[in-house]
């Protein structure tokens, strides 16, 4: 049997508890230990008068380890009926608080604005009673939300099933902090297959000569700052195929031309979080290299971010209005319209260019930064690239 009151080899009179008091003591693992009488206490009295003392004092410590478990226990019980017993609003919002933490503004707003449509939908409820009529419901009214600023037209089937899928985010955040019993699997619109269209190496290579004559013929002030400011673009999203928001939030100082690197990391001064960080750090070619080295030396020194108006500011604090910038470009250079610039026009057709060369996909996958090979094979425009091998096999009639 476990001895409660003993005396240790310094002569202090010890007691021992069970970690759990309702559960008692367990096998192979020593109590708490807590210090009854002292050496020094127990000196000054008989042996069983300070024993006396000593049993005295572990019952009223005994109640004070009891008492402090039963308000933990209570706490927990509380805490555990919350959590279970949570509603859709209130766990949505500890769940936007918890992915602002590790992701961008616009990222936490896209997700706030899914929640937002799914409570005007469908409406609050507790959370742990989501069930397949509240993703039909949703999925239902889903259909029916107008797009912003295309007069009666509704979102697309692709828009929908980003809001079905950041709510799957959502619930698996749920089911992961046990507040669901099971992750349902959603409902979704089935979208119209749309293959990707990406620029050719001609059309970029159309688009560089305008952006540099662009350049030449800018008048000075904003004209010239926004001339500067779309090469400089064109040369990151083509040499190292970085995403605008990379680039529009890039600031000088994360261009090291020492060892050749772009570093890409988080700025919080303009509220931006890289997207994947998998492979910040991104390696220049000479071809860029050569650019950066020039253009950083013919910098005004105020100037702080890769794209600055010249003053020390970004050039825009809208990500977009780089891409709508872009967009006007392309057209004025004379490419097809309807091609993402920066998203399809280059990333796609650099990937594509990549892989049709020989160039290894996980290769590829990290200059694209990519979570997977998966997405990177989504951007190689495989049709095109099958066409194209084999009608240069066709006979010469």
């Amino acid at each position: 049997m476990r001895q409660l009151i003993h005396i240790d080899k310094a002569g202090h009179i010890i007691g021992e508890f069970p970690h759990d008091i309702n559960a008692g003591f367990q096998d192979c693992r020593r109590g708490l230990r807590r210090r009854l009488v002292n050496v020094k206490e127990a000196g000054q009295m008989p042996l069983d008068v300070a024993l006396k003392l000593a049993e005295e004092r572990y019952k009223l410590e005994e109640k004070r380890i009891r008492e402090v478990q039963f308000v933990a226990d209570e706490k927990r019980k509380q805490a555990e009926y919350r959590r279970k017993n949570m509603s859709f609003s209130d766990a949505a919002d500890n769940w936007l608080k918890h992915v602002a933490v590790v992701n961008s503004e616009s990222t936490v707003a896209h997700y706030a604005q899914t929640i937002r449509l799914y409570l005007s939908t469908v409406g609050d409820h507790r959370l742990r009673d989501f069930g397949r009529e509240h993703n039909i419901r949703f999925f239902d009214e889903l259909a029916k939300v107008k797009a912003v600023n295309r007069g009666d037209r509704t979102i697309s089937a692709a828009t929908q099933n980003m809001h079905m899928r950041q709510l799957a985010v959502f619930l698996g955040w749920a089911n992961d902090n046990e507040m669901i019993d099971k992750l349902p699997r959603l409902k979704k619109a089935q979208p119209k297959v749309k293959e990707m269209e990406v620029f050719s190496l001609q059309h970029l290579e159309q688009l560089k000569k305008w952006l540099l004559s662009n350049i030449e013929n800018s008048a000075q002030g904003r004209p010239a700052v926004n001339a500067r400011n779309l090469y400089r673009a064109f040369m990151l999203a083509t040499n190292a195929l970085l995403r605008k928001g990379a680039i529009g939030a890039l600031p000088l100082s994360g261009i090291d031309l020492d060892v050749k690197l772009v570093r890409i990391r988080d700025v919080p001064e303009l509220g931006w979080k890289n997207k994947a960080n998998r492979w910040p750090n991104k390696p220049m070619n000479n071809r860029l290299y050569e650019f950066l080295r020039d253009d950083l030396a013919a910098r005004d020194p105020a100037e702080r971010w890769y794209l600055d108006d010249g003053r020390g500011n970004p050039w825009y604090a809208d990500p977009s209005h780089i891409s709508k910038a872009m967009t006007r470009a392309c057209k004025a250079a004379g490419l097809p319209g309807g091609v993402k610039p920066f998203h399809w026009g280059m990333r796609a057709a650099l990937i594509t260019w990549l892989l049709n060369n020989g160039e290894s996909p996980q290769k590829v996958q990290q200059l694209a930064d990519h979570a997977s090979v998966t997405t990177t094979m989504r951007y190689f425009n495989t049709r095109e690239a099958s066409q194209q091998e084999a009608v240069d096999r066709l006979p010469e009639i």
